[in-house]
């Protein structure tokens, strides 16, 4: 075993231990907050990473002699890293402590996520660089304590099973440090657990593994005999005979070569090695032999190689032994779970179907059946058109396998199909026939969403919709939060927000009443969670509810991705908040100001668009900052500098600020901008009236007061003429 067969690479192991720890969704946190260097240690592990990985290729080439020497090294590079970084842990863990701090809230941030899972990665690499270590270590003290210290490096994945392949590796690395170290019957517990953990390419490494075990435990033959040498040449017997069609040794001869594969180090290497030998070929594809091309593709799965089945496999089609019609179907299953572990599932959906074809009898065609339609789902992802083969994978595999496992998945499956393309009278039958099960909620749910999709746009009888928000509120109550149906109740509460919210009137209370603590309700329900802080966002603006408001638009505007979709939900936000802020006042009108300019702020810098500066403006000036104001203002003007809204504010800005001189001077530009007589002529007119009246130049505004008489071209401009006359009496006396 290589570190090579574990996982499939470091990256996938990275990824996969980031998801088993991470998860809260919270924002990065500034790199000034961080004491230490999260890159300087990624950069160290990075190194480590790549020199055990050149480890390993010696070990998979046979190569012993190269890898000797390496191994102890690396070892204590990789302890004193984990030891750092878990001083690191325990330190923040303790500062924490120490002020009666929130543990949780530690947990759940980047400075704690980056560093644990750097020592998940260390912990992992470094219980398979003892465990190979021990294959090379001579003293037989330094062995037994290398494997002790690696079956304590696994079982720190053994606490959970949330991410099956890291469980699944971890079961089997121990089994194997077991193995060696005699406790076969702790060996075989991990092994067979390593079996049926879910994980299918661990599951078959784990089984020739583990008929090694049962080997040892059953047999008890002298030590001699069960030498591994001993054990290689009596493979080299069997595996011609089984090659020519002696059934009664196929099983034999499998175990035994996989066990003897499965104890690492150059092992591998020798018995494929000694198979093509005996089966007198050069390379794999050229074997003859059914059960040899079987055979080395079980060998290739359970180094982790999985991309050298498939030749096999098409070396197979050709191959007419009697032995076709049992080895081929396997193979073509096995080429199959390759190519969708590997994440080509349309080609493995493909390799499914050609296994049903040529034997739709065979002994693995239902479970070829249940993978050719969600390798088939998954491709239909980034091929529509698959959509086709996909609902005929689901329908073939109900009628041929109605009281299979996998049968209530695939009646959800083609419900949810039906659902999709908007036919929710055939969905609503498919559902009607899923049973009592952990599919029932989900095919109950899939029921509300087609009453909903009914309603559509507010053109729904208010009963109706009332109707379908009480059957959403019962779902809930009924669904439990917790496990694998949280998403279900989750979803259920999304749902049952959009359709109080497009009531009429809408129900916003109800609405922010099935939305407020979602993410503390619904943890797991992550991919959920940001949906519902865009609705809550709208609906605590609709039910003018501030309170809690700044700190999801804070998160809003955190953690909702530039496009169009963030512009019309900021736009719409900022309106509805000055609208409130027009509401209520100047006396209990600033909540909402400030809540209104923080949306304009992020609009003005995101879009450009003058308009959303002017707003900006505007709310400024009623906060009381009137030099903030002309500011922005003047930025307006820059791109457009005959724009009159923005002329009227600056205007409206300097007189705040009481230079009165500038507001004239703004006032006039926008009576030159505006045509003569118009409704904004004669808004400009009457500020700039008021202005010199105020300022003591009554001459002068009596002036601008009589040459403005008669030249009002609209009714809107009569009234504010008429205006203008009213205040000739005083300014003219």
């Amino acid at each position: 075993m290589t570190r090579r067969n574990a996982l499939g690479g470091e990256a996938f192991l990275a990824a996969a231990l980031f998801a088993l720890v991470a998860g809260s969704g919270l924002a990065a946190e500034a790199p000034g907050a961080r004491a230490w260097s999260a890159a300087e240690y990624q950069a160290r592990l990075d190194r480590l990473q790549q020199r055990t990985k050149a480890f390993y290729e010696l070990l998979e080439r046979g190569e012993r002699e190269r890898a000797a020497p390496l191994w102890p090294e690396i070892e204590r590079e990789l302890a004193s890293l984990g030891d750092e970084l878990q001083e690191r842990l325990d330190q923040m863990r303790q500062d924490v402590m120490d002020r009666d701090g929130d543990l949780e809230e530690l947990y759940r941030s980047s400075r704690w996520r980056e560093p644990e899972i750097m020592s998940l990665v260390v912990t992992y690499h470094l219980a398979w660089v003892r465990y190979q270590g021990a294959q090379l270590a001579g003293d037989a003290a330094r062995r037994k304590d290398l494997l002790q210290k690696a079956v304590r490096g696994f079982s720190q994945f053994l606490l959970v099973n949330e991410v099956p392949e890291i469980y699944a590796e971890s079961l089997y690395g121990r089994g194997l440090a077991f193995l060696d170290l005699g406790e076969t019957a702790k060996a075989i517990e991990d092994l067979e657990a390593a079996t049926q953990a879910g994980a299918p390419a661990v599951a078959a490494k784990a089984r020739g593994a583990l008929e090694e075990a049962r080997r040892r435990t059953a047999g008890r033959a002298a030590p001699a005999e069960n030498e591994p040498e001993q054990l290689l040449a009596r493979l080299g017997e069997l595996v011609p005979r089984a090659a020519a069609g002696e059934t009664s040794v196929e099983k034999d001869a499998t175990a035994l070569a996989r066990g003897l594969a499965a104890r690492g180090g150059p092992w591998p290497a020798r018995v494929e090695s000694l198979v093509l030998e005996k089966l007198g070929v050069d390379a794999p594809a050229h074997i003859r032999s059914s059960w040899g091309l079987l055979l080395v593709a079980e060998l290739d799965v359970d180094r982790g190689r999985c991309a050298d089945v498939a030749p096999l496999a098409e070396a197979s089609a050709t191959v007419s032994d009697a032995g076709r019609v049992r080895h081929r179907p396997e193979l073509l299953f096995l080429d199959a779970g390759c190519r969708l572990n590997a994440g080509r599932a349309r080609d493995a959906a493909a390799e499914f179907g050609t296994l049903l074809r040529e034997s739709p009898d065979a002994p693995r065609a239902r479970e070829a059946a249940y993978y050719r339609f969600r390798a088939l789902d998954v491709a239909r992802a980034a091929d529509p058109a698959l959509a086709g083969d996909y609902e005929e994978a689901l329908a073939t595999y109900l009628a041929r396998y109605p009281r299979a496992d996998g049968a209530v998945e695939a009646r959800w499956l083609l419900a949810e199909l039906h659902r999709s393309r908007g036919d929710c009278a055939r969905a609503e039958t498919e559902y009607a026939q899923v049973p009592a099960g952990p599919f029932a909620p989900r095919a109950h749910l899939g029921v509300l969403e087609c009453r909903v999709a009914a309603l559509g746009a507010g053109k729904a009888p208010p009963a109706r919709r009332h109707d379908v928000l009480d059957a959403l509120r019962a779902f809930i109550r009924d669904t439990s939060a917790r496990g694998a149906d949280q998403a279900l109740a989750a979803r259920a509460a999304l749902l049952g927000a959009a359709v109080a919210a497009g009531d009429t009137p809408p129900d916003y209370t109800t609405a922010l009443a099935l939305l407020d603590g979602f993410e503390t309700r619904y943890p797991e329900a992550r991919d959920l969670h940001f949906r519902a802080l865009e609705l809550r966002l709208g609906a605590r603006v609709g039910a003018r509810r501030l309170d809690g408001l700044e700190g999801d638009l804070a998160r809003y505007l955190a953690d909702a991705p530039a496009g169009p979709d963030r512009r019309r939900t900021l736009a719409h936000l900022g309106r509805e908040l000055a609208a409130e802020a027009e509401r209520a006042g100047p006396d209990h009108g600033a909540p909402a100001v400030a809540l209104a300019r923080r949306v304009y702020e992020t609009l003005a810098r995101e879009t450009g668009d003058p308009s959303d500066r002017i707003t900006l403006a505007d709310l400024t000036l009623r906060a009381g900052d009137a030099p903030g104001a002309r500011r922005l203002y003047e930025e307006a003007l820059k791109g457009n500098p005959t724009s009159a809204e923005a002329l009227r504010g600056a205007a409206r800005a300097a007189a705040g600020a009481g230079d009165r001189d500038a507001a004239l001077g703004y006032w006039r530009r926008a009576l030159e901008a505006s045509p003569p007589g118009g409704t904004a002529w004669y808004e400009a007119r009457l500020a700039e009236v008021a202005l010199l009246a105020q300022d003591g130049r009554k001459t002068q505004a009596c002036d601008l007061i009589r040459t403005s008489r008669g030249r009002a071209t609209s009714a809107g401009a009569d009234s504010l003429e008429a205006r203008l006359r009213g205040m000739e009496p005083e300014v003219c006396r």
